[in-house]
Parts: structure tokens; sequence; C-alpha cells
């Protein structure tokens, strides 16, 4: 059985957001559930929608050229992304919120 993969993308959070007293649960469940947290995790794009296009593309802002909000990128156009990837590997994936 494979390993379960839950990654939570949040917004707008500072480097020290994760804490008992600004977000007590996220905290907590990354306390409790042996999970991998990024401390010095780095993005080149302070803006959400193109940094989730890089995260899942593998590639930077001006590489998958979603460079705002309201561009529209065709995901079938990258032979390589996350979920396709954990797809080959037998996993089932869903994306949940903001897609």
């Amino acid at each position: 059985s494979l390993p379960h993969i839950l990654l939570l993308v949040t917004d707008q959070f500072r480097y020290d957001a994760v804490s008992p007293i600004i977000s007590p649960n996220l905290y907590a469940f990354e306390r409790t559930n042996g999970s991998t947290t990024f401390h010095r995790a780095y993005t080149s794009t302070p803006t959400c929608t193109p940094a989730r296009a890089g995260m899942l593309t593998g590639k930077s802002p001006w590489a998958h050229g979603m460079l705002a909000y309201a561009t529209f990128i065709n995901c079938t156009k990258y032979p390589t992304t996350l979920p396709r990837v954990l797809s080959k590997q037998g996993y089932r994936t869903a994306t949940i919120g903001k897609n």
C-alpha cells in the first residue's frame, strides 16, 4: 500500500504562521501526523495562482506562462505534472478548493 500524501497549500502565511497561536489546527496536524513541513520553501512569485501552477508543473511562472490571476493555462500542454507523476505511481489524485 502506498503512503498517503496530503498536500496543503495555503495563502498569505508568513514563515512563522504555523504556530499554536496563529493556526492551532495546522500546528497540531503538523505535530501529530508524521507530516513533513518545508520550513525553508521558496516560491519564485508571491502570487498564489502562478505559484501553484509552478508547484504542479515544476516550471517557473515565466516557463509555464501563468503570470497573473486571469491567465488560463491548459495543463494538457505540460506532459509532466505532479498529479500525473503520482497517478503513474498508483495514486488517485484530487484537487479540492482553488484549482
